[in-house]
């Protein structure tokens, strides 16, 4: 681990490896300390940190694996490792970046990270790898089989999983969620944890057989510890699997379920947002519209009750919720509306790829061939990275009837090709 923080702080302050060793100790000696060959001596840390702009015993101390390292450790992936909306983002800020321990300090970086991520705070993300974070993932997070301290490996673990996640590549969502489990004490609230994101990606991945067998597990174990807090977040998955295997109401029943045992959850206006999204998408889906503009006027109805910041953090997802029904109706003049309303938002980018989307539908609707080929292919890449087969299949289809009415039979013949795949695979 010294020679990867060396390496580190090398790049930080633009100088090369013999140069910081010049007059010092020979290049080949040096390398035999950083591969672990020699002790590094007192003397030479001090003046090599000197060089570095770091204390010496940031250097000796780097590979400490003694028991209050490792305590340490484990306390800040388990605290990171809950439920992201939980933990202020105060406290996560005041963790600080730099430690003696390369153990700590990579921890810390890696849970902050996967942390900023389930925020959606992009800016925090993406400083946290740039500024630290890259430079140690080039050269530990690669291989699955890398030894490292335990806390390290679970963070590390932790990290790659949301990775996956986000990206909606869930093959190796559970490969990585298989070796993180093996690491945690089983029965532990974040045992738990990765059999929830094991049955999510199992759901994902169409291993319904599997997904149904983790359920009952989980469910098992969460009576057998009386973790009631549990079972709104058990019956929303369960609910995905359920409408995956398209017995609708029963996903609406266990969207249900999951609402009746709020009263035990920790976070009950998460839990209470994640119960409604998923309802609202899952009527709309299955034409119930009715039932589904109800929901969404009593999800603004809720909204309405909270802080200004909350409202204004929901509006886009209010307005893309109506922007759904109108789709599913037709009605353009609502949905002009409500893209009119939405793009003098501040939105996410998903939200910002939805818009696109519903921009393409229209200037299909109005016949403008041209301008829906252009927000279309906009939009495309982002659906295709997410694997969202619904708005897939409605640009493949309509990109290659457009590209047929214009005689590029070629870029139809291609996205007839995508459909029929999507459609063999979905």
């Amino acid at each position: 681990m010294l020679k990867e923080r060396i390496d580190y702080l090398c790049k930080k302050k633009n100088i090369a490896r013999k140069d910081l060793v010049e007059g010092l100790v020979t290049q080949a000696h040096f390398a035999n300390i950083l591969a672990e060959r020699y002790p590094l001596p007192e003397d030479l840390a001090e003046q090599i940190a000197e060089r570095l702009g770091v204390t010496a015993v940031y250097l000796e101390r780097t590979a400490a694996d003694d028991l209050a390292t490792l305590q340490r450790a484990e306390q800040i992936f388990e605290r990171l490792s809950m439920q992201a909306s939980s933990i202020p983002e105060q406290e996560v800020n005041d963790l600080p970046d730099r430690d003696d321990t390369l153990t700590i300090e990579l921890t810390t970086a890696l849970m902050k990270a996967t942390y900023f991520q389930q925020l959606n705070d992009h800016h925090a993300y993406d400083y946290v790898h740039q500024s630290y974070l890259n430079f140690y993932l080039d050269k530990f997070g690669r291989p699955d089989d890398i030894l490292l301290p335990i806390p390290l490996l679970k963070a590390l673990g932790f990290y790659k999983i949301q990775h996956f996640r986000s990206k909606h590549q869930y093959y190796d969502v559970l490969h990585q969620v298989e070796r993180w489990i093996a690491l945690l004490q089983t029965g532990s609230e974040t045992w738990l944890t990765a059999q929830h994101i094991r049955m999510e990606a199992y759901v994902h991945t169409k291993q319904f057989e599997e997904a149904k067998k983790t359920f009952e597990q989980i469910t098992k174990q969460v009576y057998e510890q009386r973790w009631f807090h549990r079972l709104s977040g058990l019956y929303i998955i369960y609910s995905g699997y359920c409408f995956s295997m398209k017995f609708v109401q029963e996903s609406l029943t266990a969207l249900s379920m999951a609402e009746a045992h709020l009263v035990y959850a920790e976070h009950q206006s998460d839990m209470l947002s994640a119960i409604m999204n998923n309802r609202i998408i899952m009527l709309t889906m299955t034409e119930q519209l009715e039932q589904a503009e109800a929901e969404i006027v009593r999800f603004e109805e809720i909204v309405d009750n909270q802080p200004e910041e909350t409202k204004q953090n929901m509006l886009p997802v209010l307005l893309i919720y109506r922007c759904e029904l109108a789709l599913a109706t037709k009605d353009w003049a609502l949905v002009i509306d409500y893209i009119e309303q939405l793009n003098v938002l501040s939105l996410h980018h998903d939200q910002q790829m939805a818009v696109t989307f519903y921009e393409s539908q229209i200037a299909l609707s109005q016949g403008q061939s041209e301008r829906f080929i252009e927000k279309a292919l906009m939009c495309l890449p982002y659906f295709e990275s997410i694997h969202q087969s619904t708005r897939l299949s409605i640009l493949y289809e309509a990109l290659a009837v457009v590209s047929e009415d214009q005689r590029r039979y070629k870029e139809a013949t291609h996205y007839y090709r995508k459909l029929v795949y999507l459609l063999r695979t979905s």
